[in-house]
């Protein structure tokens, strides 16, 4: 029987998925679940070494003789502490020790509490990383526990071995409860470097290239995903930010803003494959890492070799350039493209609806398809990047938003920087708390004349008026604190015109068609368009487009969704096209 600790049950299942049979064990009570876990099963050789000290020394004498990774168990207390020699030596050794310590539970760190010093504060040169994990107490606890074990036990071998330290904190009330028949399944994560053997099967899977954001490829880069679409039933999700245009490619946000998890049961991958950076798309999230499935798997290509499982499915890591990564799997023979068919007509299925209210999402309908070719297009994070994402963009336009940290300082000032290494068009869509929040920017004495922003001023945080936010339920008592109501004053011409800029402003649709042109065009000075919209007319352009993109079920709907559109021989032209 196994301990009811989570923690450790998923620490005894990893070990065991990843080879690390060999665990010296010093006396104590907090590391009973460990030591009982392992001290009765033939999988592990199992070591008694009492003093703390000398245990570590000794598991540095197995690792030089057996050549293969070590693991060590002590209690709380000061137990951790006289870990701090030998490892010491590890770390200056290259030593792959899996330091596995026991700590109180982390209420009880820093109170007073009985052998319950922090385990976590050992010196820089005495482990390559300290892991602290979580007390496990539901589903998230325990999907954060999985993704932290399988990143310690990797770092133990990543590029330059060393000795890491996992910390399992231990609730004292379940120390002596020792009822749990087997261990769980525990996903395992594996990484491979490029001289590695790799484990990739393809072969019949429906495979899904997420892009996150990245600056525009090159035509090398471009031409080695594109080699690897052609040869198997993958395609290519992107969003604006991704500045990747191709022949395999899908815009999707729209189709999966509207749907629900039934829905999607449809569509999901057998593999997921990423690169890039951040996504900023919350629909996509919502799908991939929200939904109870259980049937796909991560790989994520990158680089930097991290463990990045942000969508608790990740199983692969390959730590290559991704170009590497495509072309190395590319074949020879053309693959039929079923699941880019799928996508596709989905993507078809999506409308906005003629007359939506003045609003973010309204300027978006009217100017998508009107920004001069070439141009740069930096989106503020949330409702701009919202409601600009549902409608498609000139391949030739370039994306950025600052989803890496996903706040609202900054997005203009990193604008303006883009403005004046190109001479081309730069625009930039931003709410007016972003604005004001960044407003000295505009005061920068480089800038020229190519700035077109387009400042829609709601009055507020507009994230936390409309209808689906959970602020929304509040009213006006969320207006002062929450959505930031009643600051920054009535308008932004003043400061836009001390400082150079030309300034437009429209406070309904004719107004904004009378300056829409002027503002797309060239001009001797740069210009800031101030949108004034309502909360209302926000909340209520972006309940508009859900709803008439909602999709609870499968395909039959898209298909017919499609032939509504675009009539039967438009299903056959994207058939034929898709087939070439």
């Amino acid at each position: 029987m196994y301990t009811i600790s989570k923690n450790t049950q998923i620490i005894l299942s990893l070990l065991k998925a990843h080879g690390i049979r060999h665990i010296v064990i010093s006396p104590g009570a907090t590391n009973i679940p460990i030591t009982q876990g392992v001290q009765n099963d033939p999988f592990f050789t199992c070591y008694s070494v009492v003093d703390e000290r000398s245990a570590m020394y000794f598991a540095i004498g197995l690792y030089l003789e057996l050549g293969v990774p070590i693991a060590t168990s002590c209690t709380a207390a000061q137990a951790t502490r006289n870990y701090i020699p030998g490892l010491t030596e590890a770390f200056y050794k290259h030593v792959p020790i899996l330091a596995i310590t026991a700590s109180k539970h982390p209420k009880h760190t820093y109170q007073e509490y009985m052998q319950g010093p922090d385990q976590t504060s050992l010196p820089a040169d005495a482990v390559k990383k300290t892991f602290a994990l979580p007390y496990v107490d539901g589903k998230i606890d325990e999907l954060h526990c999985t993704r932290m074990v399988n990143e310690a036990i990797l770092e133990l071998t990543h590029r330059t071995s060393g000795p890491v330290q996992l910390n399992m904190p231990e609730n004292d009330s379940e120390l002596g409860i020792y009822n749990v028949p087997t261990l769980p399944t525990v996903r395992v994560i594996k990484r491979y470097m490029e001289w590695d053997k790799w484990d990739t099967p393809l072969n019949s899977k429906k495979i899904m290239i997420v892009v996150g954001e990245h600056r525009p490829f090159t035509a090398g880069q471009t031409a080695a995903i594109e080699a690897f679409c052609k040869s198997h039933n993958a395609f290519v999700y992107v969003n604006h930010l991704s500045n990747y245009h191709g022949e395999y490619t899908v815009l999707a946000n729209l189709a999966l803003a509207g749907m629900g998890n039934e829905a999607f049961k449809t569509y999901k991958p057998d593999i997921l494959i990423t690169i890039g950076g951040q996504t900023g798309d919350y629909p996509l999230y919502g799908k991939l890492a929200m939904g109870d499935w259980h049937d796909f798997e991560h790989w994520r290509i990158a680089e930097d070799g991290n463990v990045v499982d942000t969508y608790d499915k990740l199983s692969k890591i390959f730590e290559c350039p991704f170009e590497l990564f495509f072309y190395r799997l590319s074949k020879n023979t053309e693959m039929e493209h079923s699941y880019l068919e799928q996508w596709k007509e989905l993507e078809l299925s999506t409308s906005i609806p003629d007359n939506l209210p003045f609003s973010n999402a309204y300027l978006a309908q009217q100017l998508h398809c009107d920004i001069p070719k070439n141009s740069y297009l930096n989106l503020a994070i949330l409702n701009s990047l919202r409601h600009w994402s549902f409608f498609p963009l000139d391949p030739s336009i370039t994306c950025y938003s600052n989803v890496a940290a996903f706040g609202i300082d900054g997005c203009m000032s990193v604008f303006l920087g883009e403005s004046v290494a190109t001479d081309n068009l730069c625009f930039l869509v931003i709410g007016d708390l972003a604005f004001f929040y960044d407003m000295n920017s505009l005061g920068i004495r480089q800038l020229k004349n190519n700035v077109r922003i387009l400042l829609v001023n709601n009055g507020c945080g507009i994230e936390f008026k409309n209808y689906n936010h959970v602020n929304y339920q509040f009213g006006k008592d969320g207006d002062a604190y929450v959505a930031a109501v009643g600051h920054n004053g009535n308008s932004a011409k003043g400061w836009v015109e001390n400082v150079g800029f030309k300034y437009l402003q429209a406070k309904n649709k004719d107004e904004f068609l009378k300056h829409k042109d002027e503002f797309l065009g060239k001009s001797e000075e740069s210009i800031v368009f101030e949108i004034f919209t309502t909360p209302e007319d926000e909340s209520d352009a972006l309940k508009s487009i859900i709803e008439n993109n909602r999709m609870t079920s499968g395909m039959d709907v898209v298909k017919d969704k499609v032939r509504s559109l675009v009539g039967a021989k438009g299903v056959s032209i994207l058939k034929n096209m898709i087939k070439k």
